[in-house]
Order: C-alpha cells, then sequence, then structure tokens
C-alpha cells in the first residue's frame, strides 16, 4: 500500500485522536485519553500526521529538565548546572496500518526539528526520551539517540 501522509501540524485545541492503535499500550492510552486534553493542562504539544484526514501518527513535545547527577558524564552533564535543560518527546506512534512505510521516521525528523528550534529560543541541551520497550529503544538508537547512565532514557544533542 502506497500512502501520503501530511507533514506534522499540532492537533487543534481540544481535538482527540480517535481510532489510533499502534500496538504499545501506553502510547494508545495516551492518544485516547490525554490527546485532547494535553495542550490546554500545559503537559504537552501534539503534532499529528494524517492519510485521507485520519491520524496515522503523532509525536509529543514539552520542555523537560534531567538531573546533572543522573547522567553519569559526558556532553550532557559537562558545564551544566543541577537541572538540565531538555525537550521530552514524551510520545511518538505510527497506527498500525501505516508502519513501515517510513513515517515514524518522518515523524522524529520532524520532532527533532521542532525541538531545535525550541533549543535555540529558550535554551535545551538535548531532546530526550523514553522509550516504550527494546524495539523503540533499537529505534531511536538508529537516529542516534544514546543512553542516559543507567536510567532507560535516551538523549540526543540539539
Amino acid at each position: 500500500m502506497t500512502a501520503s501522509f501530511s507533514r506534522p501540524v499540532q492537533l487543534a485545541a481540544g481535538e482527540g485522536i480517535e481510532g489510533f492503535h499502534c500496538s504499545v499500550e501506553i502510547v494508545d492510552s495516551w492518544a485516547t485519553r490525554h490527546a485532547a486534553t494535553a495542550r490546554a493542562r500545559g503537559t504537552a504539544v501534539v503534532y499529528v500526521s494524517r492519510c485521507a484526514g485520519r491520524v496515522v501518527g503523532f509525536y509529543t513535545l514539552s520542555t523537560h529538565s534531567v538531573m546533572r547527577s543522573a547522567v553519569g558524564g559526558g556532553w550532557l552533564a559537562r558545564n551544566a548546572p543541577s537541572q538540565v535543560p531538555a525537550v521530552l518527546l514524551g510520545m511518538l506512534g505510527v497506527d498500525d496500518d501505516f508502519k513501515g512505510m517510513g513515517l515514524g521516521a518522518a515523524l522524529l525528523r520532524d520532532a527533532i526539528i521542532n525541538a531545535s528550534k525550541v533549543a535555540a529560543i529558550a535554551s535545551a541541551r538535548a531532546l530526550v526520551v523514553d522509550p516504550a520497550d527494546d524495539s523503540a529503544a533499537a529505534f531511536y538508537t538508529r537516529f542516534g539517540f544514546r543512553h542516559i547512565g543507567e536510567s532507560g532514557r535516551m538523549a540526543i544533542r540539539l
């Protein structure tokens, strides 16, 4: 199947993500329960990509910080304050019907670009992610993310 995906755009205020299923329970649950209210609550901005009007992939960004003491050294901790400024990629999911078509990579690329804009405006050292499982960790590793100490978290320099 060939699909044409829209460029990721911010989810409209109050708009939810219905019918989305990526087979990762935490992502599916978040999309159903929190996507519509995240921005109003100040917890995340949701970016969605559509195909034929349907949300087929999404990611979220929010400001964040990482405890320097939890980093274990390296570029993220070097000359950094006790709370290292970062951007959190809280969720990223591709609907099961559209996996394997490059949408995940396109969403991640867009997230990195947007996080870099935040870093340029408000200063952030890294884009941080908490991979849901080993498969997600392998995905992020392919794009240059590295583990942060022993935390299970991963980051890429902005």
